[in-house]
């Protein structure tokens, strides 16, 4: 194909691109119409995309195509991905680039620290952010009120999330539960929240010094985070009994049936569109200090493509990754826009007067950390996230799970840490 460019003709490069939707939305629909963008302001170049389901769906058809020898050019995955990329030889980093191209040096030197933290590794820069988050609690003000507590003062530790839960649990005539005070949702194949309340309770998922090779499941804080989950439903009775499923908690919310979720900052655009109701959010009540893990997917450089596909897909990265389009990308989604230089521009200030809740996670960056980093990823954390659901549906004492555990995944790790 030939497109005509200024004077005189040039031949259009074609670059493939696979993205992933992790949240509740219309968010493909976004990036395809950022894809559009691109290619009317830079009509020598044209974007190839695949869309790949949720995270992990999209994870596999990479994969997959990276083992059929045909890797895309780029694609947004897991931030966490990094060691798996990495054992594969997929990926290549941005330093290269970064050392020729001042517009790559700013923005590495723009996007918030707590997201870089899951995308350099040993000095090098391996993935830039996009769709990057944290969780939070989002908290129905309506429903507050009703119970009689401060719509404006969400609670701030478990004691006080277990206080609220039980106060803003309804119930019918017969006595049957219509609106749980609290859901924290646990995902066959994923540890994000688990996560967040092990760092709460004082302690990580992993060893920071452990290159992708230790992870920390037999531990303390690990089991008050299990534990707590479990006993918001079985001890207290203020969450729904059995996992509560990631996919429709957001909807349960918008609909009334529960009054407090703890849920990714990614779901915003999905909540003020459905609630029928005034919503605030907040940071994760802490247990013996605040935080939680980042989260979310980032853009990586994949090896294979020729200089002339690796400066196109170089410049699509750095539109979607720019200050004015990563300010969009937040108004859309509610996912958090990564540079702190889109905080400042006008399009973000206007938003942020009529809805001011997006700054909670931007706020909240302050005490995140790096989200699970490691080897063989999706097996890690499917053994953790098994662990997890025996101990919230009381098929297991938790100490004896954490044990397990532990033995299961040093055994995953083995054969890419000898």
């Amino acid at each position: 194909m030939w497109v005509l460019l200024g004077i005189g003709l040039a031949q259009s490069t074609t670059i493939t691109f696979y993205y992933p939707v992790g949240v509740a939305g219309p968010l493909a629909r976004f990036i395809e119409g950022y894809v559009q963008e691109f290619e009317a302001k830079n009509p020598d170049i044209k974007v190839n995309t695949v869309f790949g389901g949720n995270y992990e769906e999209n994870q596999a058809k990479v994969v997959a195509a990276i083992r059929a020898g045909n890797p895309p050019d780029t694609a947004i995955l897991l931030s966490q991905q990094l060691y798996t990329l990495l054992a594969m030889d997929a990926i290549e980093p941005f330093d290269a680039y970064i050392a020729k191209d001042p517009e790559l040096k700013r923005a590495v030197n723009d996007f918030f620290p707590a997201f870089m933290m899951n995308s350099t590794l040993d000095g090098k820069v391996y993935s830039l952010p996009f769709q990057r988050s944290t969780p939070i609690l989002y908290y129905n003000k309506e429903a507050f009120q009703e119970a009689g507590l401060d719509p404006e003062r969400p609670p701030a530790s478990w004691d006080e999330l277990v206080e609220y839960a039980k106060r803003l649990t309804k119930r019918d005539a017969q006595g049957r539960i219509v609106r749980y005070g609290v859901a924290i949702p646990t995902e066959n194949r994923s540890t994000w929240l688990l996560e967040a309340l092990t760092i709460q309770a004082g302690g990580l998922l992993y060893d920071p010094a452990g290159k992708g090779c230790k992870v920390l499941v037999d531990t303390e804080p690990v089991r008050k985070g299990m534990q707590f989950k479990a006993d918001l439903a079985r001890r207290y009775g203020v969450s729904p009994e059995g996992l509560v499923a990631w996919g429709t908690t957001p909807g349960d919310f918008t609909a009334g049936k529960v009054a407090m979720i703890y849920h990714s900052t990614g779901s915003l655009g999905f909540v003020r569109a459905n609630a029928r109701f005034p919503f605030g959010t907040a940071f994760l009540p802490k247990q013996v200090r605040y935080g939680v893990p980042t989260g979310g997917a980032n853009f990586y450089l994949f090896k294979g493509s020729d200089p002339k596909k690796r400066e196109a897909t170089l410049r699509f990265i750095k539109f979607m990754t720019s200050p004015e389009l990563q300010a969009r990308w937040a108004l859309d989604s509610g996912y958090v826009a990564a540079r702190r230089s889109s905080w400042s521009l006008p399009i973000m200030q206007k938003y942020l007067q009529e809805w001011p809740q997006p700054k909670t996670a931007r706020e909240q960056l302050a005490y995140a950390r790096a989200e699970l980093p490691v080897y063989n990823l999706q097996q890690v954390k499917d053994i953790i996230a098994e662990a997890e659901q025996a101990v919230v549906l009381g098929r297991k004492d938790v100490r004896e799970t954490t044990r397990e555990a532990q033995k299961r995944v040093d055994e995953a790790l083995k054969p890419f840490c000898l």
